[in-house]
């Protein structure tokens, strides 16, 4: 997981309700896929694992009409 910068930090000051909306939404993607990473969890194999995760997030966002990956 990336660490989060400066600017981000300061607008999810300025913007605590649609940072906490767009963590709900995703949430609510990753939990339409999260089963297709278990064997990966199982496995132990972070690499793999953070690589299907980029994928499968991404191709949900774009189910969702979203574009801002």
């Amino acid at each position: 997981m990336r660490k989060v910068n400066k600017e981000e930090i300061e607008w999810i000051k300025n913007n605590p309700k649609e940072f906490i909306e767009e963590l709900k939404r995703t949430t609510e993607l990753v939990n339409n896929f999260s089963h297709l990473l278990q064997p990966y969890r199982e496995q132990k194999n972070k690499k793999e694992y953070q690589k299907r995760f980029k994928e499968l997030l991404k191709q949900e966002r774009n189910k969702d009409g979203r574009t801002n990956q």
